[in-house]
């Protein structure tokens, strides 16, 4: 099975980590190039909302938390 580039370096800083989630978290090696990506997302990428999506999404985080 293949994996998402992104999704492999995660698994990959896991390993190092010894499978460890809050130590990928607290990585302290900075100059390790897969550092950005270790919470497997590219940060790189941003994504570009409309106002309606955007409305939406408010709404939803509203809900959820006038449900607390």
């Amino acid at each position: 099975m293949q994996k998402n580039p992104v999704k492999a370096i995660r698994a990959k800083c896991l390993d190092c980590c010894c499978d460890s989630a809050n130590e990928v978290k607290l990585c302290p090696v900075q100059t390790c190039p897969l550092y950005p990506f270790r919470f497997g997302k590219n940060p790189f990428i941003q994504k570009h909302y409309t106002e309606e999506q955007r409305a939406a999404m408010r709404e939803r985080m509203n809900k959820l938390n006038s449900a607390r």
